[in-house]
């Protein structure tokens, strides 16, 4: 059972309320058809533009734009592989459990049965946005948040890359959950 329109708009893709046969309340997020072939065409266009952002003032300090314009692509090209992105907040979790936080921070659990290189299903969590909790709970939230950022650096080893309001929830039992693990970057250990 799927809701007929999404509840939320991912980068590449939209995520849907649904319910698995189990009963589970689940998010699905789709990924938006052909955006594979704009993406590569929008990489194709900035990697033909590459002399003339050189010449860009915006530019001055980067030594070398066509580094970072495959370094714009990689991160384009691991955001299409939703197994990744599965991979990612899975990682997030054990790490959560092994540090103690899981009872202050959460992400969603995957379900990898339902779940493909187009298609990430995750269990539901209910919670408003960050940027609407209560100013009381400020404080403690921005804690959370700055501890399990320290966390991902230190122990997981990948950070999460993309922290808006719209990936960053209160759930309703207090725990800050963070969603959206597409775009994340590996830690070195050292």
């Amino acid at each position: 059972d799927l809701s007929s329109e999404p509840v939320a708009a991912a980068s590449i893709g939209q995520v849907y309320r649904g319910r698995l046969a189990d009963g589970r309340l689940v998010a699905v997020k789709v990924q938006r058809p052909g955006v594979a072939q704009q993406i590569a065409c929008d990489l194709h266009i900035l990697t033909l533009l590459v002399p003339r952002l050189q010449t860009l003032q915006m530019f001055a300090g980067v030594l070398d734009v066509d580094a970072l314009v495959d370094e714009w692509g990689a991160g384009f090209v691991n955001e299409l592989d939703y197994c990744k992105e599965a991979g990612h907040g899975t990682r997030f979790l054990a790490t959560l459990e092994k540090s103690g936080l899981a009872g202050s921070v959460t992400a969603p659990q995957v379900v990898p049965e339902a779940s493909s290189r187009t298609v990430l299903t995750t269990t539901w969590i209910d919670g408003i946005p960050i940027d609407e909790a209560p100013r009381a709970d400020a404080g403690r939230l921005a804690g959370l948040a700055l501890t399990a950022y320290l966390v991902m650096m230190l122990d997981s080893g990948i950070l999460h890359c993309d922290p808006h309001p719209g990936n960053l929830l209160v759930a309703t039992d207090g725990r800050l959950c963070i969603l959206d693990w597409g775009l994340v970057l590996a830690v070195d250990p050292d």
